[in-house]
């Protein structure tokens, strides 16, 4: 019997929504920052590169080298920033940013990247974009790297793991329908399957602490960042992050501790009165008028969020990862 593939297809938007974005240069909409707790709910390879796997006692465990004080282990934030604007474009009108050269004859033509900075879809508005020549932006949405305060690296041994196979269009056929790509490809969480590939992850129920700058954000485009995180309250879900997602590594929860907003920006450049601190019921309260934003105003595409969520929600932690060579 065919083993069930490990992940799914959302649907491609129809087109894509391109705009000028608001800038850095004057601050009219919301700035601050989402102070956030992560807690990995399956390991999630951090490739550090400064750590040795000793025996000792007939154990494999995982050391860092050498003895120097003060080190740390994270999550880089452009691995976090990398899955979330994945999330991102897949929930709004947003383009296809990054496929590869014969993969993109498959894409409809309405999702090409974006190549003007004048006309941005909402993802190369948040996340950036580098475009042809000098047509670049910097972003509104900036990701501290994550750092462990719970928590220890481990030594897991998942079934290898081989790049899809491709067709003579690029793509595997089971991605396609005729001659168009079926839509964003995300995978399911699920139990970890055991094999022989070696690989140094951060152990399930590690903690780790960021934070995520906004600047300029509309509060539906705040909404949409939010609900990417998983944080829509009627539609929660575990974001995917790191190596080894066919076999059941990499599920993360993010948590929102709080919501710091800068006061309104004078005209000398200073932040002014009126700055907020956002926690419990009133946070609660903000999140869930900013995604509903975010929906009224078509940034959030609702049949694509229930479909992110019906992939990555919590309760796929127990369904089962495929075993052997995959």
């Amino acid at each position: 019997m065919t083993q069930e593939k490990p992940y799914d297809f959302v649907p491609f938007p129809a087109g894509v929504s391109r705009r000028k974005p608001e800038g850095h240069a004057r601050f009219v909409h919301l700035t601050g920052t989402l102070e956030v707790t992560l807690v990995a709910h399956r390991p999630v390879q951090v490739a550090s590169g400064f750590l040795d796997v000793v025996t000792v006692q007939g154990q494999e465990v995982v050391v860092a080298q050498g003895t120097r004080r003060g080190r740390v282990h994270i999550l880089p934030g452009s691995s976090l920033k990398g899955a979330v604007r994945s999330l991102v474009e897949a929930l709004s009108p947003s383009c296809v940013r990054v496929t590869g050269g014969r993969s993109r004859k498959a894409l409809p033509a309405p999702l090409a990247p974006c190549s003007d900075a004048d006309r941005l879809c909402p993802a190369c508005r948040l996340f950036g974009m580098s475009g042809r020549g000098r047509e670049n932006y910097g972003g509104q949405v900036s990701v501290e790297d994550a750092v462990m305060v719970s928590g220890q690296p481990v030594l897991v041994r998942t079934p290898l793991l081989w790049a899809p196979a491709r067709s003579p269009r690029g793509l595997p056929e089971r991605y396609m329908v005729g001659d168009r790509a079926v839509g964003r490809k995300f995978y399911f969480h699920g139990t970890p399957a055991r094999g022989t590939d070696a690989r140094i992850a951060a152990g399930s129920g590690s903690v780790f602490e960021t934070r995520i700058h906004f600047e300029n954000l509309t509060g539906g485009e705040l909404g949409l960042l939010l609900a990417a995180l998983g944080q829509h309250p009627g539609y929660p879900f575990l974001l995917k992050v790191g190596a080894g997602k066919p076999v059941g590594m990499g599920s993360l929860e993010v948590r929102l501790r709080g919501v710091r907003r800068v006061g309104e920006i004078r005209s000398g450049g200073r932040a002014g009165a009126g700055g907020q601190y956002l926690t419990g019921e009133p946070l609660a309260e903000a999140v869930q008028e900013w995604v509903q934003a975010a929906g009224e105003s078509g940034l959030l595409d609702g049949e694509a969020l229930e479909e992110v969520h019906r992939i990555l929600r919590r309760e796929n932690l127990s369904r089962p990862s495929p075993e052997g060579p995959y």
